[in-house]
């Protein structure tokens, strides 16, 4: 496959999928909050879109250089920013400590490991207690609501797919637990992005 019928096979499939995914969150917000049911169905149709991972390989979007880093490719965001989808790559020893995102998050994977521990609403007072450990790896994934808590740990490069119900860039508020003073520390970093969108120009 060419790299231009690549690129628009790709862009077919990540609107097929947003739709599909607008659909169950415009569900969700007109009954007061999408619930896990929804992030559920939202999870399983990523699942569907990171089967074709042939639209997603390291020639379009290459994983970074650097150990401990990583990049989000933007791939899919609404015009009123409320969803958002990212190919995230990731090198190897890269972790994000516990951490909430104050919107809904789902992530599937694709190629690589990313151990993911769940760690539940925590209210952000006191030490958040690990409640599952999860590898999202390719054929699995993990959903949380606002309010939950995660960490993430690689051994080794992966990329994902990263999917939001509030752009990156306006997750403001969020909070990490910062072990060695014990507290929760405000978590203001939206990380590397850049603007992989057919419709956009690239940016890093």
């Amino acid at each position: 496959m060419s790299e231009k019928d690549r690129a628009a096979e790709r862009a077919a499939a990540v609107a097929g999928a947003m739709d599909d995914i607008a659909k169950i969150d415009a569900h969700g917000r007109q009954h007061g909050g999408i619930d896990r049911a929804g992030l559920e169905r939202i999870r399983e149709r990523l699942l569907e879109l990171a089967e074709r991972g042939d639209l997603f390989g390291d020639a379009d979007f290459p994983p970074p250089d650097t150990p401990g880093s990583s990049v989000s490719y933007r791939i899919a965001q609404n015009d009123d920013d409320e969803l958002a989808l990212y190919v995230q790559c990731v090198s190897d020893g890269t972790s994000a400590p516990p951490h909430e995102h104050n919107t809904w998050a789902v992530i599937v994977g694709m190629r690589g490991q990313e151990l993911n521990r769940l760690y539940g609403p925590c209210g952000g007072s006191g030490e958040p207690q690990v409640q599952q450990e999860v590898v999202v790896e390719q054929g699995t994934g993990v959903a949380l609501l606002s309010d939950d808590v995660h960490s993430i740990h690689i051994e080794g490069a992966a990329t994902n797919f990263h999917c939001y119900g509030l752009a990156l860039e306006r997750l403001a508020g969020r909070r990490f637990w910062h072990a060695r003073s014990g507290e929760w520390r405000p978590y203001d970093d939206a990380g590397h992005i850049v603007e992989a969108r057919p419709d956009r120009s690239p940016s890093r």
